[in-house]
């Protein structure tokens, strides 16, 4: 089958237990259960908003944004680029995601993380306040930002 089988295929079996109210823990299970790879997840999951909706759901029950970052990480399958467009659309500000997410990367984890909050909004005042907060985690990085486009950090 082809990749857009699989999200096909993916795609009806995330509306059948959306239907039948499971959450998107379960449905992450179900799906790796069905052996489909994580990039088929992903890519399923993105199309939902899943990840945005998780954190939602977890801010609104009073959770620390911490075991927010782990419940998407380990139990709904979000990449770091995926966590940090959840946490912003669930009201964080980019400097502020950055505090939460960064602490818990390797450098070689951290281009998906800075490309989510620079990107965020490129007018920002608080772009620098961004670049600043990357400094801290991982000194040099930050300085580097101030002259690349945050397109340069990939995806």
């Amino acid at each position: 089958m082809s990749d857009q089988g699989w999200v096909s295929y993916a795609r009806g079996l995330v509306e059948d237990s959306l239907a039948s109210q499971e959450g998107w823990a379960d449905i992450v299970v179900d799906l790796r259960g069905e052996g489909l790879d994580e990039e088929v997840i992903s890519a399923v999951l993105r199309e939902h908003q899943a990840w945005a909706e998780e954190a939602r759901e977890w801010k609104q029950h009073g959770f620390p944004y911490e075991e927010i970052v782990r419940h998407l990480r380990d139990e709904v399958s979000a990449g770091w680029g995926d966590v940090a467009h959840a946490l912003m659309e669930v009201g964080m500000a980019p400097a502020d995601m950055l505090r939460v997410v960064l602490p818990g990367l390797e450098e070689g984890e951290i281009p998906p993380v800075v490309r989510a909050a620079l990107l965020r909004d490129p007018e920002d005042s608080n772009r620098d306040e961004a670049r600043e907060v990357v400094d801290y985690f991982f000194p040099g990085v930050g300085e580097c930002t101030a002259t690349r486009s945050p397109r340069d950090f990939g995806s």
